[in-house]
């Protein structure tokens, strides 16, 4: 696991899960009781006992997207917390009920996670926890990626909870059942991330964090590099 300060306003917390070290996120604001989960993927009871160990329930799941490894522990997870809300991209409304839309029929599995409360579009914002959560769409990676951006507070960085979206150095599959192909994906991100302020910190599906400025400067796929941006 990976924590922000203990002193920022703004707390967030990075839990690996499941076979394929999928990244379940925590985000609330320091002293809060709630906080937002961020695609919990796997091992629900690693997340609910992050959340116990800071004292805190949850304000609402939110999905940057619906494949299997970002929606496995998602059921039990809304058995324990059932009032709150869950967030899913409108584009895959169907794909937490239904195994081949999220893929896990592909690798043995049937994941399947709970109806959701509330469906997310392209600029929409999110009121929760205190906190205001403004939503991207990116297409590309799937059909309804979406991409979660949280002003910093007192100065502090701003936030970015892009799911498959985004990685250090890289950008996610595009040629799974529902991907659009590289070139839809990296001209999302170039218009709509690469729009964000160069300081945000980009907590990718997998793998470690980043930012918008490194990926802007050196992402081999989509910035500044060889290949990349002119």
């Amino acid at each position: 696991m990976s924590a922000s300060p203990s002193d920022n306003l703004l707390q967030s917390l990075q839990i690996v899960t499941g076979d394929l070290d999928e990244n379940c996120y925590l985000l609330w604001k320091k002293d809060a009781r709630e906080a937002v989960v961020f695609d919990p993927g796997d091992e629900a009871e690693k997340i609910r006992a992050a959340l116990d160990e800071r004292g805190l329930g949850v304000a609402a799941f939110v999905l940057t997207h619906c494949h299997g490894d970002h929606i496995g522990a998602l059921t039990p997870l809304k058995a324990i917390f059932p009032a709150a809300p869950v967030y899913v991209p409108e584009a895959e409304k169907e794909w937490l009920a239904r195994p081949l839309l999220n893929l896990s029929y592909f690798v043995g599995g049937s994941v399947t996670g709970p109806k959701p409360d509330r469906l997310v579009a392209d600029g929409d914002e999110l009121k929760l926890a205190g906190l205001t959560l403004k939503a991207f769409h990116v297409p590309g990676h799937s059909p309804g990626g979406t991409a979660y951006f949280v002003q910093g507070h007192d100065g502090e960085r701003p936030r970015l909870y892009c799911g498959d979206i985004l990685f250090q150095a890289s950008i996610g599959r595009t040629d799974l059942p529902g991907g659009a192909g590289a070139d839809v994906l990296v001209a999302g991100i170039r218009e709509k991330l690469f729009a964000l302020p160069d300081a945000t910190i980009v907590h990718p599906g997998h793998g470690p964090e980043t930012s918008i400025g490194d990926e802007k400067a050196f992402n081999p796929y989509c910035g500044q590099g060889e290949g990349g941006m002119a």
